[in-house]
């Protein structure tokens, strides 16, 4: 089993970045094959410009992108593993810049048709300071979206906002592989103008 862990916040030190090495350690320690972790603070990921130069190029190089940065290196890593898992801060309900710029990045899986291929699953493991009424929807819908091109499945969201301090550290004795709070990713849909939350919340399950 070949995991991939990417932290998609900004910043090299904080809650994302520390619950991403949380999840590093307790994957090694269940010593089940190989963990990987990529912060994008690290590494530099430039924007998706939709010059379709992927498209163009599909017939000589499956996923040949005209950009050439560190997402080279992060595509070999997503080839190669079996289950994915992301951690990102929310920013107005969405995602921060740096992972927009991963996942947009995605795109010659589109024309490379990887949306075919058997899924390999995904996690997505959010984080925040809490407050924000409007939630987290947004961020679940483009992380889910980006992925499936991709030829992953996202299929469990871990809510870890207001439940991790500003330095990374996590709640003392938590799991952080199954804490947080967990709801399959089918049930972030918004179902009407306002349907900001899962169903499962709108509907008072938990």
């Amino acid at each position: 089993m070949n995991r991939l862990i990417i932290s998609g916040s900004p910043r090299a030190r904080g809650r994302s970045a520390g619950l991403a090495e949380a999840l590093r350690f307790a994957f090694d320690e269940e010593g089940a094959g190989k963990t990987d972790l990529v912060l994008l603070s690290d590494v530099h990921i430039a924007p998706c410009t939709g010059c379709e130069a992927c498209a163009a190029n599909i017939g000589r190089n499956e996923l040949y992108c005209i950009i050439a940065d560190d997402m080279v290196r992060v595509r070999t890593l997503l080839n190669a593993c079996d289950e994915l898992v992301l951690v990102s801060p929310v920013y107005f309900a969405g995602a921060p810049a740096q992972l927009k710029s991963f996942l947009d990045r995605l795109q010659p899986y589109f024309y490379a048709n990887w949306r075919a291929k058997p899924k390999r699953p995904a996690s997505l493991y959010v984080v925040g300071e809490g407050g924000d009424p409007h939630g987290f929807v947004p961020l679940v819908g483009e992380v889910r979206s980006a992925l499936a091109v991709a030829g992953f499945a996202l299929k469990d969201v871990h809510d870890w906002v207001e439940l991790i301090s500003p330095d990374g550290a996590l709640p003392e004795g938590a799991d952080p592989v199954h804490d947080g709070r967990v709801h399959p990713a089918s049930t972030y849909t918004c179902t009407s103008p306002d349907g900001t939350w899962p169903r499962s919340v709108q509907q008072g399950e938990v």
